[in-house]
């Protein structure tokens, strides 16, 4: 046996370095979130999905402005005029895209954390369960927003050149500068309170995305049929169609929910509201109370 043995001065050191408070942290996470979805860093596999659906939410509007340009080219601008699409319009279009989105982003945002048990090491962070939750709507919201923003811009700035008077234009459309920002909020809030419930209960990515798509599918057709056989307010559990009310409303345009069930049902936009603020309060506390158990 070895008598010999070594004795290493390995004094305390205080940390140096930068400092960062819950903001910054926060903010870690919001981006985390963003480039998870978008596939940043990640396999190319992972980017498919959701850069194939942004694309196919910017299409409509990039041939909407090619219409125009070709309209005006060949002289058939009132020809064309009645086919082009509104901006309220392309709430409408662009929906299912968009839930298709939102039912694949939700999953990804939350549930990996959870399987992988990354929540332990967010709450040895002066990070509380509140600004871990917070920070991943905040990142769906940016997301959906941006998903929403840029083909509307699209469509703003087609239209502004087109015109031949760009301040005219601008001047006689100012009220898209908030419309268009409040029917995103509105189509978020509908959609994503069911998309963070299912997640909140489901184990895998996967399962998540399938059970909100199927929602998605059955939930007009439920909607309809109990409105019919039993009361009208059951029109109220059709989310999407309380998504495109709610827009209706903020463009002032009644003909885009002209046929839906809310609209046959005499259902008005503050019933669609107060269903939809229900639900988000609802996903708040179940995930609150999901994630505080291990957190």
């Amino acid at each position: 046996m070895s008598s010999e043995g070594a004795i290493f001065d390995l004094d305390y050191r205080r940390y140096e370095g930068t400092r960062t408070g819950r903001t910054k942290i926060r903010w870690a996470i919001v981006r985390d979130g963003v480039r998870k979805v978008l596939g940043f860093r990640r396999k190319a596999r992972r980017k498919i999905i959701p850069w194939l659906l942004i694309a196919a939410a910017l299409l409509p509007a990039i041939v909407n402005v090619g219409v125009q340009v070709l309209s005006q080219g060949f002289g058939a601008d009132e020809l064309v005029s009645e086919l082009l699409i509104s901006h309220s319009d392309y709430f409408g279009i662009t929906f299912v895209i968009m839930s298709l989105f939102v039912a694949f982003a939700v999953p990804e945002l939350v549930i990996p954390d959870r399987e992988h048990g990354v929540l332990t090491v967010y709450a040895s962070r002066p990070l509380t369960l509140a600004d871990y939750l917070f920070s991943r709507v905040t990142a769906l919201l940016l997301l959906v927003a941006t998903f929403t923003f840029i083909p509307q811009i699209i469509l703003y700035l087609g239209g502004a050149v087109l015109s031949g008077d760009i301040i005219e234009y601008v001047r006689d459309n100012v009220e898209l500068l908030w419309q268009v920002p409040l029917g995103a909020v509105a189509v978020f809030a509908t959609q994503a309170g069911v998309a963070f419930i299912i997640s909140a209960m489901a184990r895998k990515k996967g399962v998540a995305t399938g059970i909100y798509i199927a929602w998605f599918l059955i939930a007009g057709g439920v909607a309809f049929g109990l409105a019919e056989a039993v009361n009208r307010w059951f029109a109220l559990i059709d989310l999407q169609g309380s998504a495109i009310m709610l827009v209706a409303r903020i463009f002032d345009d009644p003909s885009i929910v002209a046929d839906s069930t809310l609209a046959e049902n005499n259902i008005s936009a503050w019933a669609s509201l107060v269903v939809v603020v229900a639900v988000a309060a609802f996903a708040s506390g179940l995930m609150y109370r999901r994630y505080r158990k291990l957190m």
